[in-house]
């Protein structure tokens, strides 16, 4: 009897939990969607400009790899973000497992 009042308890504090990752969630997929199209737009240009810049010469190589770092670092970033959101996701589904317990 004791048991089920507290679990009770704890699912009415998770509620207000549940809907601020849910709000959290949609939030972070429409911020990483715009920012990984321009991210990845920026990534080509710095991926291209390096292999231009390289084949034509006015770059050494260790310059051409500087800006290939950059373009690797603007590509990987809404990847990072894509993983803490599905990191967020699988935290939402779990605690909805726990209120439908």
């Amino acid at each position: 009897m004791i048991r089920k009042a507290i679990k009770l308890i704890l699912k009415a504090f998770t509620l207000p939990l549940m809907a601020a990752l849910i709000l959290f969630q949609w939030i972070g997929i429409f911020l990483t969607g715009m920012a990984g199209a321009i991210l990845n737009i920026l990534a080509f240009l710095f991926s291209l400009v390096a292999g231009a810049s390289y084949l034509m010469g006015l770059a050494s190589g260790t310059e051409a790899l500087k800006m290939l770092a950059v373009g690797f670092v603007f590509f990987i970033l809404p990847v990072i973000a894509e993983r803490i959101i599905i990191g967020i996701t699988a935290i939402r589904c779990n605690l909805g497992e726990f209120i439908r317990s």
